[in-house]
């Protein structure tokens, strides 16, 4: 996977990936999820914020092919994370976690005091993922686009986080209680499922033990793979394919 700014070249790709990966995972209608396309990712509006001093457009590739991207905007010190998306065929691989951290180092490479991200309230499956990072909520806002009322949560980097402190300080093991006892789920170890992503969790604090897997939809475990090898939730039934598992967990 590689990470680089964005270039104009990249408008209409990066609006493909938007549109897929919001219809994937955002709960609005048909309706809104173009509107809020043809607004937000116009590619001419892209091509002027790739130009733009006060603001960062970053794009994953893998093999070639753009997968995801992050944006981000600086106003008087302080950088704000607007869209982060990356297409369901490239989930699972890391690459959200990349362009997250490659995003928020520039943002403190450009000098901004603190770094906030915004998610619409009605990403279905990103819930959870800048707390991974230590980031914690802190207001939540409606916002117009597209002249659609929408309601947006706002994530700030914590305290220790802008201290410098260990992340892993900052940022607790998330755990679930089970019968066997307490389980651990490791977020940074994504495999894609049709409704939502699921988690490796282990039995153990190091991450050494396999437990199972953390349903990201319905946050139930799933501690075994089914007669054909798939992950499949007990609970929603939400499914993983082996033929969608990234390469590193074969």
């Amino acid at each position: 996977m590689e990470i680089t700014d964005a270039t104009p070249e990249d408008a209409e790709t990066i609006r493909d990936v938007a549109g897929r990966s919001m219809e994937a995972s955002y709960a609005v209608s048909p309706d809104t999820l173009e509107a809020i396309l043809n607004e937000q990712f116009d590619p001419d509006r892209l091509s002027d914020a790739i130009d733009s001093e006060g603001s960062v457009l970053l794009v994953a590739r893998e093999d070639g092919e753009v997968g995801g991207f992050v944006e981000a905007e600086i106003d008087d010190g302080t950088g704000t994370l607007t869209w982060l998306h990356v297409a369901t065929e490239f989930r699972g691989m890391g690459m959200g976690s990349g362009l997250f951290e490659a995003a928020r180092e520039r943002l403190h490479d450009e000098g901004v005091s603190s770094v906030r991200a915004r998610e619409l309230a009605d990403n279905a499956e990103g819930q959870g993922f800048f707390e991974y990072f230590g980031f914690e909520k802190a207001d939540q806002q409606r916002i117009e686009i597209a002249g659609e009322d929408l309601v947006v949560e706002i994530y700030a980097e914590s305290e220790s986080e802008v201290a410098g402190e260990d992340e892993t300080d900052s940022a607790p093991q998330e755990t679930v209680e089970t019968d066997d006892g307490t389980v651990y789920v490791d977020r940074s170890e994504e495999l894609a499922g049709e409704d939502g992503p699921f988690f490796v969790a282990y039995s153990d604090e190091s991450y050494e033990d396999p437990y199972g897997y953390y349903c990201g939809n319905c946050e139930s475990l799933v501690e075994a793979v089914d007669s054909m090898d798939r992950i499949e939730c007990g609970t929603c039934g939400n499914l993983n394919k082996p033929d969608e598992w990234d390469g590193g967990y074969l």
